[in-house]
Order: structure tokens, then C-alpha cells, then sequence
């Protein structure tokens, strides 16, 4: 069955007429003559069966329809722009690589290495898309995605990048108050609502008992209770990868341990049909190196932060911690 669609040149010419009201603004945009605009507008009329503009004193209005026509028209247009744009070819912009990632993934580790992703692939032009909740690869139009869970998507593939490693952080301020992890009941612990159960996780690894995991704040995002711990609120359980920053500025210190290793990781995913595609195949590529990288960067960070609290301690009395 034949579509009910007026011309593509019709519908610019009335949204771009629509939205100046003004048909000779809106051939100065098309490039077109004012007359042309006007045979344009007047054909969609006749398509339609109905006026979209009124013109009162020399001044130009929209009517009902014209309203309802132009809330409509303009979004596809654009969505058909940006389509033929994206695959025009243009040595100057880049094959475009759209990449999902939850928040804290992407504000706190892909963000600060897209420089050296751009430096290293600069046919590359990275859009960025963050989401809470899981990727839909059906419902979207991602090329990938690095989330965080269990590797259990349908139609795609994922490739492992890192696992997480929690450890309980504080503020140097509050670091003097916990020596040994029996001094977490003397302290505020912070939680995650996204994560409610950490605190029981991790005091099940480090086997204390007793511990009121249910008291103290909860925080919506990352961010917010990596800035409450840092602003000596409280204690919290926090992925180490995404604190490098932040220990090495001593602005958060991991003062005991165990580490407690969750059983999700960080993948990168995809659909199966973008596995050979060649921007896909140069995120994997490089996303498996920087990943490789990230272990033997929080190993020598660790020493580093070892040591620190060891003279610290050394020189106030105090007793230092047996892990990190």
C-alpha cells in the first residue's frame, strides 16, 4: 500500500516557513526563491485538505493544524537528517561509535581516557549515552555498551574488562578513629540505594559480627557517597577502580581490610551483528589494554598509600592497618 506522504521538499518548506513565519526568511534558509516556498506551502495544503497558515495585516500565523503538523514534522525531519549524516562519508568527522555506560563508569573511568582512545583512533567519533537501568540493543541504537552484572544478555556478546574490587574507605579526617574493622560500629556508615546489601557483604567477608549494617544515610549515585566519605560523613564500600583518583590525592584512604569481590564485572557488550564491525573491533581492542592497565596501577597505588599511613601512624603512635 502506497504511504500518504506529501513531498520531503513540501514539509521543509512549510516547517522551515512554519517555524520563521516568514516565507521569505524561510527561502533565504532553503535558498530557494519566496514564490517557490509559497507553491510548496500551498501543495501541502491541497495534500492535506486543510490551511496551515493564516495571513492577517501582512503577518503570518499558524493555525490549528498548522501547529499540530509542525509539532510532527520537525522532529522527523531532524531524525532523517542526522540518519543520511551519519552515513554520508566525511573524512572530517569520523565513523561514529555510540557507547552506553552507566554513570559512574562513564564520569569516573571512559571519560577520562577518551582522550587517549581519540589520540589513538582518530577516525573514531565517540557519542556517549549513560543509562541506570540495563541496555536494550533492540530499543536503542547503541553500538555497545560497558555495564556492569552477570553476562547473560541475549543476541550479544561481551567481553570481560575487569571485575570490582570493594574496599571500605574513609576521609584522612576519619582515618584516626578506625584502626581495626571492630571500629566501624563507633563510626556513620554510608550507603548506596542501588547497592543496599554491600555493607552486610562485606562484613560477612570480614567475618564481624554484630555489626548495625541497616544504620546511617543512603545515597542515590556514586558520586554522592564518594563525596559524603570524602567530606568525613561517614565510612563506605566503594568500588577501588573508580576511587584511584581520589586515594591518590589522599582524599579518601582505605584504612583496613578485606578486599570483598563481587561476583558481577564489567563487560563490554554488543550485538552480535556489530562484532565485526571495525569501530566496535577498536573499542574492544582498546578497552581490553586500558583494563589490562588498571591492576598494576591500583597494585602501585596501594603500596604507595601503604606507606603513607604507615609513617603517618608511625609518627602519631598510632596502630597501622594489617591490609589494604
Amino acid at each position: 500500500m502506497r504511504r500518504k506522504i506529501p513531498s520531503t521538499f513540501a514539509l521543509a518548506a512549510f516547517e522551515a516557513a512554519a517555524r520563521r513565519l516568514s516565507f521569505t526568511q524561510a527561502a533565504k534558509e532553503l535558498h530557494i526563491t519566496q514564490s517557490a516556498v509559497s507553491h510548496q506551502v500551498i501543495a501541502l495544503e491541497k495534500f492535506l485538505g486543510a490551511p496551515l497558515f493564516r495571513r492577517v495585516r501582512q503577518r503570518l500565523s499558524l493555525t490549528d493544524a498548522g501547529h499540530t503538523l509542525l509539532a510532527r514534522v520537525a522532529p522527523a525531519l531532524n531524525t532523517i537528517e542526522a540518519a543520511v549524516l551519519e552515513l554520508m562519508p566525511d573524512p572530517g568527522r569520523g565513523t561514529p561509535l555510540r557507547i552506553g555506560a552507566v554513570p559512574p563508569y562513564a564520569t569516573k573511568w571512559l571519560i577520562p581516557r577518551l582522550p587517549a582512545l581519540t589520540l589513538e583512533h582518530p577516525d573514531l567519533m565517540i557519542n556517549l549515552v549513560t543509562k541506570l537501568e540495563p541496555f536494550d540493543f533492540a530499543d536503542t541504537e547503541l553500538d555497545a555498551a560497558i555495564y556492569y552484572g552477570i553476562p547473560n544478555w541475549p543476541g550479544t556478546r561481551c567481553d570481560y574488562l575487569m571485575g570490582e574490587e570493594m574496599v571500605v574507605v574513609c576521609s584522612p579526617a576519619l582515618r584516626g578513629k578506625l584502626n581495626r574493622p571492630d571500629d566501624l560500629r563507633n563510626v556513620t556508615l554510608l550507603h548506596q540505594n542501588t547497592r543496599p546489601h554491600i555493607w552486610r557483604e562485606w562484613a560477612r567477608t570480614a567475618r564481624l559480627a554484630n555489626l548495625d549494617v541497616a544504620r546511617g544515610p543512603c545515597f542515590d549515585l556514586f558520586s554522592m557517597i564518594a563525596q559524603a566519605a570524602i567530606s568525613g560523613l561517614g565510612a563506605a564500600v566503594l568500588p577501588r577502580f573508580l576511587i584511584l583518583d581520589e586515594l591518590a590525592a589522599g582524599q579518601l584512604v582505605i584504612p583496613f581490610g578485606p578486599t570483598l569481590k563481587d561476583e558481577f564485572a564489567c563487560y563490554l557488550v554488543y550485538p552480535e551483528r556489530n562484532a565485526e564491525a571495525h569501530a566496535v573491533k577498536s573499542l574492544r581492542a582498546w578497552l581490553a589494554k586500558e583494563a589490562s592497565r588498571l591492576l598494576p596501577d591500583a597494585a602501585r597505588l596501594n603500596e604507595n598509600i601503604a606507606s603513607k599511613i604507615k609513617s603517618s601512624a608511625a609518627d602519631e603512635g598510632k596502630v597501622t592497618p594489617e591490609h589494604l
